[in-house]
């Protein structure tokens, strides 16, 4: 399992709850295999431990806030994701959720006509949402990537609105998380619809 925030590859998944010491364990926990959680278990206790970074992650797709626990496929109001640069634009797709429809939006890079305009399926917005949260731990990454030394060349924004007026914005300037690739391949179908390539 590759970390979301450093890349490492030096991760083990943790064990919550009281363990069964063995000889066996003892060797689980020396060799990075496993890394115990403690006892005190709730719903948005992450999975894995990176030794690289020690930070841990893949925590469930909740926030915990002064609403309490909410699950993020309930409080998405809208993503958008964009990458471009200077010469060629910034392409950009956006999805967004009102009562009765999800509409996904495509548009080219130097221009504010849509290319793509459509209705979503609910399946699809969920199956958006899942790939973020759930295999890529979105909400474990930092929210800035940026290179000083590069003055131009590719820049790139993820942001997502919550309900209540709250957002998330995730974005790099030369500069990409350990997982960019995965990001780009979560929404190359929707520009690939319209003949733009990543």
């Amino acid at each position: 399992m590759k970390c979301p925030r450093c890349g490492g590859k030096d991760t083990a998944p943790i064990m919550y709850g009281m363990p069964a010491f063995d000889d066996e364990l003892e060797r689980a926990l020396a060799d990075h295999k496993i890394v115990l959680g403690g006892c005190c278990i709730s719903d948005a206790d992450p999975k894995y431990h990176c030794f690289q970074c020690n930070k841990d992650f893949g925590t469930p797709p909740v926030l915990l806030s002064k609403r309490g626990l909410e699950r993020y496929e309930d409080i998405i109001t809208s993503i958008r994701f964009s990458d471009g640069g200077f010469f060629s634009g910034y392409p950009e797709v956006m999805m967004k959720k009102s009562k009765n429809t999800i509409l996904v939006d495509v548009r080219p890079g130097f221009s504010a006509d849509g290319l793509l305009h459509r209705e979503m399926p609910e399946s699809e917005w969920h199956r958006v949402i899942a790939k973020l949260y759930e295999k890529l731990y979105i909400q474990d990454w930092k929210k800035r990537f940026v290179d000083p030394c590069v003055l131009d060349g590719e820049q790139w924004e993820l942001e997502i609105h919550l309900a209540g007026g709250r957002k998330r914005t995730y974005y790099g300037s030369n500069a990409y998380p350990p997982l960019w690739k995965e990001l780009k391949n979560v929404f190359r179908p929707y520009f690939n619809e319209v003949g733009i390539r990543l």
